[in-house]
């Protein structure tokens, strides 16, 4: 098993292997995740240097492979409006569930999928909720979550 750490290294010359170690949304914060990479090499990491694990950091690298991190696309509420009030009420109605909330493309709000929540918002925001399978990046979260 490796044992890794969250450096944020630098893609180096050549064509080594690249390996996926894929986290889900909700994961990005968390201090120790142990699991495979999708081409099966067992691996610790324990995140010590950054505030979160982001897409496509490369956390290991020699001359045969490099692993990156892959954050998994999910289900997501998104609301696209260019009002600002409709984006403030929608805003503090999934602000009541403590589910954090992601900037996307212009004119975009995005959440994780909830089954309440969407049916609810389909029915106050209509025709502008929509569910997409979306890299939920912990960027683009409008605060960090943990």
């Amino acid at each position: 098993m490796l044992d890794l750490s969250d450096h944020d290294l630098i893609a180096s010359v050549g064509n080594p292997r690249e390996e996926q170690f894929f986290v889900e949304w909700f994961e990005v914060h968390k201090r120790l995740l142990e699991r495979c990479t999708d081409a099966g090499s067992p691996v610790q990491l324990k995140r010590t240097h950054q505030p979160y694990l982001r897409d496509g950091q490369i956390i290991y690298q020699d001359e045969e492979r490099r692993i990156r991190i892959g954050i998994k696309p999910c289900d997501c509420i998104v609301l696209t409006t260019d009002d600002v009030a409709m984006v403030g009420e929608f805003c503090y109605d999934v602000g009541n569930r403590h589910l954090p909330l992601f900037v996307m493309e212009e004119n975009g709000m995005a959440v994780a999928y909830d089954g309440r929540l969407y049916a609810a918002l389909v029915h106050k925001y209509a025709g502008k909720v929509c569910l997409q399978s979306l890299k939920l990046l912990p960027q683009r979260a409008l605060s960090e979550f943990s």
